[in-house]
């Protein structure tokens, strides 16, 4: 079967959405409930692999609510044993990163958040929209493959080139609500 997803830190790879995507989500899904199920109160899917008919990162991403910030703390360890490495915040204050597979072989990101916080409405507004909006979906994907040609090499830069796209989609989601 090989591995569906994995990515080398740093770099961009696009791959055709894979409907076991999903399944690999569930599956993570019942772990993280499993080990920090006192503190949790939501588990999404989120980012483009939660997103059919478009291409994305292999890499799975999903939030995490918990119930308050505080008990960061007592996550960090649950979560390490079940192989997610701490990250901390990575620039955006009270949303915490974990990541699984490694340094060199990323196959998870966990955002770990209160639900109140604007990360979390932005994940779910952009990934219900497009889900619902398949023509901004390819959109989106003709956008990733182009700036993929441009920064294959430079994560940051693809990020960033992204970011107005993903903001315009909240507009519009936002305004249908």
């Amino acid at each position: 079967m090989g591995l569906m997803i994995g990515l080398k830190r740093g770099l961009v790879q696009l791959k055709p959405y894979n409907p076991q995507w999903e399944e690999l989500f569930k599956q993570e899904k019942e772990l993280i409930s499993s080990v920090i199920a006192d503190f949790l109160i939501d588990i999404q899917h989120i980012g483009s692999t939660a997103i059919p008919n478009s291409v994305a990162k292999p890499i799975i991403d999903i939030a995490v609510a918990i119930e308050s910030l505080d008990n960061i703390e007592k996550i960090i360890i649950p979560l390490k044993n079940i192989g997610f490495i701490y990250r901390g915040e990575q620039g955006i204050p009270d949303r915490h990163m974990f990541v699984k597979g490694g340094e060199n072989y990323r196959t998870h990101h966990l955002h770990v958040m209160q639900k109140d916080h604007y990360e979390w409405d932005k994940h779910i507004l952009f990934r219900d929209f497009l889900k619902k909006h398949p023509n901004d979906a390819k959109q989106y994907s003709e956008l990733k493959k182009l700036l993929f040609i441009k920064f294959g090499n430079d994560r940051e830069k693809y990020t960033d080139s992204k970011s107005d796209f993903i903001q315009n989609i909240i507009e519009k989601a936002k305004k249908k609500q």
